[in-house]
């Protein structure tokens, strides 16, 4: 197996759509695009909802919500060219429009593996139904499942990722997984860095698999969730900073291969590795990019819808590129915090000499700037 790729995703592709049911008890489209994302699944309250800004600012949220799982790979793509990432991307003719298609390769037409579906089903979609703060999930048309299987028959196959990214829903995927990872290391030596994003699991099926992932990956919520926590609406950054500490060391002892990650919104992220004597996890904290203390916080953090998957592919990519925990956390901020600067996606140009700028930036400018 001649042929490499650094990271690659697993994660669906679905187009969503949204409604609102209304006091009168009638559902109703919500007018907007449609919304592309890779499934990562919420059947919670809204979180962060600013009450001062009512009605507002909750279309706000609704308007831009779940284009945000589609940030990993671009997160990775922040750092890496198109030839070292790869994700599957299943749709039908009549179901996929071609400036969607148009837009995807505009990051790069090598890191995409569009397949078009055989088993007569559409182009996955998806609708959210919000009633109030609350939102449903529900099929439209069923995604097809990914694990790395699915690369054979594209031109991912015969690759050897060094990286794999995954969410874990629905929860027996992650077994199935590592299972298939694990047949491939017996049949093809390839042992590739597990990058997981636990979503709305049981603190037993954590532990009974992080030992097998090199990351583990929660947001806050997902974190706090898992010991049966809730932030409470009164409680300052200190009190949040102290509590997911407690959680990254509980996580950190469950000994993923190099360590967990909490991503933690406007307080950046903390992580620790796991001590192989057994010793207490020392916690480490990293500020997001964009906080107070940088000149042009408040002019440049527009929505953070996301920034924390963004964080995950730039994971990924330190990781791909021999990078320790400590630095790949920085990595992570960097890539969140282009996807904070716009509603939707960062823009990527060239100069005229061939580098690439996001958001007119250079990322490897703000890695250094994240180092001082």
């Amino acid at each position: 197996m001649s042929k490499s790729l650094k990271v690659l995703t697993l994660e669906h592709f679905i187009i969503d759509t949204f409604t609102r049911l209304g006091s009168d008890g009638i559902e109703r489209p919500v007018e907007q695009p449609d919304q592309v994302y890779i499934m990562h699944l919420k059947f919670n309250s809204i979180a962060n909802i600013d009450k001062d800004r009512g009605r507002r600012h909750l279309r706000f949220v609704i308007q831009t919500a779940d284009t945000y799982i589609f940030f990993t790979i671009i997160g990775a793509r922040t750092f890496l060219p198109p030839s070292q990432l790869g994700m599957i991307v299943d749709y039908t003719l009549s179901t996929f429009p071609r400036a969607l298609k148009d837009a995807l390769e505009s990051y790069g037409n090598e890191m995409w593996a569009f397949r078009e579906r055989t088993d007569g089903l559409p182009t996955a979609r998806a609708v959210n139904r919000y009633q109030g703060e609350t939102r449903g999930f529900e099929y439209l048309s069923e995604p097809v499942l990914l694990t790395p299987n699915s690369l054979n028959g594209t031109h991912f196959e015969g690759i050897v990722p060094s990286v794999i990214h995954f969410i874990s829903y629905p929860a027996p995927r992650a077994g199935i997984i590592l299972d298939e990872i694990n047949s491939f290391k017996t049949s093809k030596g390839w042992s590739p860095l597990i990058v997981w994003e636990p979503e709305d699991e049981s603190l037993e099926v954590v532990t009974s698999i992080a030992s097998h992932v090199d990351i583990l990956g929660p947001n806050q919520n997902e974190a706090l969730r898992l010991y049966s926590l809730l932030a409470d609406p009164t409680f300052t950054d200190d009190d949040l900073t102290a509590i997911l500490t407690k959680v990254c060391r509980s996580l950190a002892y469950l000994r993923p291969r190099i360590g967990a990650v909490i991503r933690a919104g406007h307080l950046g992220c903390c992580y620790a590795s796991a001590d192989p004597r057994g010793y207490r996890p020392e916690v480490k904290w990293v500020p997001a990019y964009w906080n107070k203390e940088r000149n042009g916080y408040a002019e440049k953090v527009i929505d953070p819808t996301g920034a924390g998957n963004a964080f995950m592919g730039g994971v990924a990519a330190a990781l791909s590129e021999g990078k320790g925990l400590g630095e790949a956390v920085r990595w992570g901020s960097v890539a969140a915090s282009f996807a904070i600067e716009q509603t939707g996606l960062p823009q990527l140009t060239k100069t005229v000499d061939g580098r690439e700028l996001w958001n007119g930036q250079n990322p490897w400018e703000r890695l250094t700037a994240m180092s001082i």
